[in-house]
């Protein structure tokens, strides 16, 4: 990360604190009114690359702060324990890409009484690099800003085929470490663990045709032993995806979508957004900040 990346990432912290302080202050309103779901991937005091350098991690310690932060302020759901848990308010704890920190952290959470849902890539669990930290490790390498829209097949395809055992070696080292079918498997056996999909590996979906899109749908797959204990929740690999994308998985039986970043319904099927809980959120202040952003949006998303 350059100077000028870190200096706007401490910029837009301070902000977020600065803005939670304020909505703190005036009481919060509106935060108890909708599902807030939060979303996160590494837990880990030593986070690889990929994870590091795209603040998709939380330390150990500041994960169990973090925890107290959303059990103090609000109710936590249990999707396995009531149906309609989507319509209801209070907060859902989610986990994306498979990292073997959040096996780990699912496990604390477990001991804790305290549910959690994984979005899972699993090609990536079953072996094949993750897409999205490839291309980022390709876009360091040529020293560019990362360009996520090429986390797509056959560009995978073609840059694998590129790249020498030495630097296959060095990406894996920079991605992940993922959990593999064994550790599935112990994350299935977990009681208040709940899983769903987030494409068999961490494409980005806008720039998946129409069939990339139902082929890498794990309703659509046959080959993991896993599918029948996965749920029909689709979560958009970096947060963002068209409407015309999300109509085309919901009908491929998908019956709720975590994705952009305001409440809202594509017919009956209701849209969640979620907040990022990197290691940025350490205070009470900065994670109303993340709150109070994601209300402002949603508010002004729905009056355009």
């Amino acid at each position: 990360m350059n100077s000028r990346q870190m200096l706007r990432r401490k910029t837009l912290n301070f902000a977020k604190w600065i803005i939670g302080c304020a909505y703190l202050l005036i009481g919060a309103p509106g935060y108890r009114s909708k599902i807030v779901a939060f979303v996160f991937h590494e837990v880990s005091d030593a986070p690889r690359g990929h994870a590091r350098l795209t603040n998709t991690y939380s330390t150990n310690n500041n994960f169990m702060k973090q925890i107290a932060l959303l059990t103090g302020n609000f109710k936590i759901i249990d999707p396995l324990e009531d149906p309609q848990w989507v319509n209801k308010s209070g907060c859902l704890i989610t986990f994306d890409d498979g990292y073997k920190g959040a096996l780990k952290a699912a496990k604390t959470l477990e001991d804790l009484g305290i549910a959690s849902t994984h979005l899972l890539n699993l090609e990536t669990i079953y072996g094949q690099f993750n897409s999205s930290a490839l291309i980022h490790f390709r876009d360091i390498q040529l020293a560019r800003e990362t360009k996520w829209t090429d986390s797509q097949p056959k560009l995978m395809k073609e840059l694998l085929s590129k790249l020498s055992n030495t630097e296959l070696m060095s990406l894996a080292d920079f991605s992940g470490p993922y959990i593999n079918q064994e550790e599935l498997i112990e994350l299935i056996s977990l009681t208040r663990v709940s899983l769903g999909d987030h494409f068999l590996n961490h494409w980005y979906g806008n720039s998946l045709t129409d069939e990339e899109i139902k082929e890498n749908l794990y309703l659509n797959a046959t080959k993991f032993h896993e599918i029948d204990k996965m749920r029909p929740y689709f979560a958009s690999p970096h947060g963002q995806m068209d409407d015309e994308k999300i109509r085309l998985i919901i009908e491929q039986g998908y019956e709720v979508i975590f994705s952009g970043s305001s409440w809202r319904k594509i017919g009956n099927i209701p849209i969640v957004p979620r907040i990022d809980m990197n290691n940025s959120i350490r205070s009470k202040a900065s994670l109303f900040g993340a709150i109070a952003i994601l209300i402002l949006r949603s508010k002004l998303k729905a009056k355009n």
